[in-house]
């Protein structure tokens, strides 16, 4: 089975950002709970969460950019248990709605975060040093080769022999 890391379209950055959270609601006060966010695309955010949401659920999430609130309308797409915290959930999640405006403001600090993190891996790459290529002994192919061509005349011998004895 595939992850979702492994299905996803949209390059996804990791994030130590603060995020609230709470289930949809249409009429009502929403309840939120302050968590983490663990990475964000441009289509969809995993976070940290107590709340054990069920896929397919609408979550209404506040996020802090640039000093602005943007508030986010996500739907579940996954859920497993955190491997830091065996008392939370990790939840990916995918932007259904946001305001237009906002939307900008995300896709920029989006594109800033993707930079860095390019740029970053680009120089974690450097410093890791270079794998030694141990010399390898050549195989031994002649033996193998005079193997089969003593196998196959073998072969013929006995097919011949056969042959011969048939004609009597």
């Amino acid at each position: 089975m595939t992850s979702p890391s492994d299905r996803r379209k949209r390059i996804r950055v990791p994030v130590q950002q603060k995020i609230r959270h709470s289930k949809y609601q249409v009429l009502g006060t929403p309840v939120f709970e302050e968590n983490s966010a663990l990475d964000l695309s441009s289509n969809g955010i995993s976070f940290e969460t107590a709340q054990e949401y069920k896929k397919g659920t609408l979550v209404l999430l506040e996020v802090e950019i640039d000093q602005q609130l943007l508030k986010l309308l996500v739907c579940v797409a996954w859920i497993k248990k955190s491997k830091e915290s065996p008392d939370k959930f990790a939840v990916g999640a995918e932007l259904i709605a946001i305001d237009p405006e906002h939307k900008k403001q995300m896709q920029g600090h989006l594109a800033s975060l993707i930079s860095k993190f390019s740029a970053q891996n680009k120089t974690e790459k450097k410093k890791k040093p270079a794998k030694k290529k141990t010399a390898q002994k050549p195989i031994a192919k002649k033996k193998v080769v005079k193997k089969k061509v003593a196998k196959k005349k073998a072969a013929k011998k006995s097919v011949s022999k056969k042959k011969k004895s048939s004609r009597k």
